[in-house]
């Protein structure tokens, strides 16, 4: 599975960006995030379960996530406001992967 990920905004104004094809990472990485990506069941999210995409407030983050598992592929833009709740564990952590990449550079 292929993972294309940024997160702008927050306090710091950070960006951050992650891509990975899951059989590339490490086993407990790639099953935790197969996981939450299960967990956040975001091959079924429709648009219409998504609130307007908005930056509200100064701490605020802004996130773009795109999928693709074979012939499938699904794109998403959120924000901490807009992000369905099944959906922010995998954000969180997918921000944290970004965080770790960017200290290591």
């Amino acid at each position: 599975m292929h993972i294309q990920f940024s997160c702008i905004g927050g306090i710091a104004n950070l960006h951050l960006t992650f891509q990975t094809n899951t059989v590339e990472l490490p086993k407990e990485i790639a099953m935790e995030l197969l996981d939450l990506i299960k967990q956040a069941n975001i091959f079924n999210l429709k648009p219409s379960e998504l609130g307007v995409v908005t930056t509200k407030g100064a701490d605020a983050f802004s996130y773009q996530l795109r999928i693709e598992n074979g012939k499938e592929s699904k794109s998403f833009t959120f924000t901490d406001v807009t992000a369905p709740q099944e959906v922010q564990p995998l954000l969180d952590y997918l921000r944290n992967l970004a965080i770790a990449e960017k200290v290591e550079e």
